[in-house]
């Protein structure tokens, strides 16, 4: 997980998403003569409530360094967004960066037959709603080798009803204790995706510790995300990406086993009802469950709810 979290070995260039028909960011390897940048995997990750590309520079910097071509689109960035529109950008960028040449010279590709979409938070359950059996806003339906929901929140019951026709491996993260909240819904996406799924949490997280801020120290480097989150989420994502659609994916199986323990993250049985059994209201009202008793013996995850 510690190499993971580090930088990889390309360079990598960035440029603007607005010419395959959808505005946003793109990042991609700088290649080289030694490191050619061809058939490359690529990602488009959709992002958060109120946010944008800019909030995720360097996660997309960090993926695009370990060879992977990272797109972020740029639409439904205001309070009242919609998960079909958002949706909509992510198809269009997948669908579209493969039929194009990238890069200063025209030398970076993508390979159509390994690809995956993203999301954080809002952006989590649009993507989902992407790899739905529906034409979204006139975008026609995609595939992708790999699903990842960082920090998931619920959008509308379309999005939701659309996991189950998702049968592509997924990764899903829960940010702390949040599995079922009134606006994070890790554990019922996890349980009605119909492909193979791990469930992870972040003990001591939020959903908005990923996001960069844009400070001061922006101009010295720092970007203003929980450091240790950052750390961790990066690491996750560049193991599923490797594990899904890298050039040596069975060095990375562990991060498609439900069962793995990858860094700080824990992983919980999707089988299992939430062991903070309030209802959504009590849990936005009365804040996270108490801490458990330190002699008592618990599984991790009851660890995590308190109980």
């Amino acid at each position: 997980m510690t190499d993971l979290a580090r930088r990889g070995p390309h360079k990598v260039l960035r440029g603007d998403l607005g010419f395959v028909g959808v505005p946003g960011a793109l990042f991609t390897p700088q290649p080289s003569s030694d490191q050619p940048a061809s058939g490359l995997p690529l990602v488009v990750f959709g992002h958060s409530w109120l946010s944008d590309s800019g909030r995720y520079r360097d996660l997309m910097v960090h993926l695009a360094s370990h060879g992977f071509v990272a797109a972020v689109p740029d639409v439904e960035r205001g309070p009242a967004p919609s998960d079909v529109a958002l949706a909509a950008g992510l198809r269009t960028a997948l669908a579209n960066l493969p039929r194009v040449r990238l890069g200063l010279s025209e030398s970076v590709t993508v390979d159509g037959e390994r690809t995956v979409l993203a999301g954080h938070g809002f952006g989590a359950s649009a993507a989902v709603l992407a790899l739905g059996p529906d034409v979204l806003a006139g975008t026609e339906t995609v595939d992708a080798q790999g699903l990842a929901a960082v920090f998931p929140a619920p959008s509308t019951t379309t999005a939701f009803a659309a996991a189950s026709s998702v049968r592509t491996p997924a990764m899903v993260i829960a940010a702390g204790q949040a599995l079922d909240t009134v606006d994070a819904n890790p554990l019922p996406l996890a349980q009605a995706l119909a492909g193979p799924v791990t469930l992870h949490t972040l003990p001591g997280t939020s959903e908005r510790a990923l996001l960069q801020r844009h400070t001061l120290k922006s101009l010295i480097g720092v970007n203003g995300a929980a450091k240790d989150t950052h750390a961790a989420v990066r690491a996750m994502l560049t193991g599923f990406l490797q594990a899904t659609v890298g050039d040596d994916p069975q060095r990375y199986e562990t991060f498609l086993d439900p069962e793995s323990t990858l860094g700080a993250a824990l992983p919980v049985d999707r089988a299992e009802p939430d062991d903070d059994d309030r209802s959504h209201l009590e849990k936005l009202v009365s804040g996270p469950p108490k801490p458990p008793s330190k002699t008592s013996a618990l599984s991790p995850i009851r660890a995590l709810s308190g109980r």
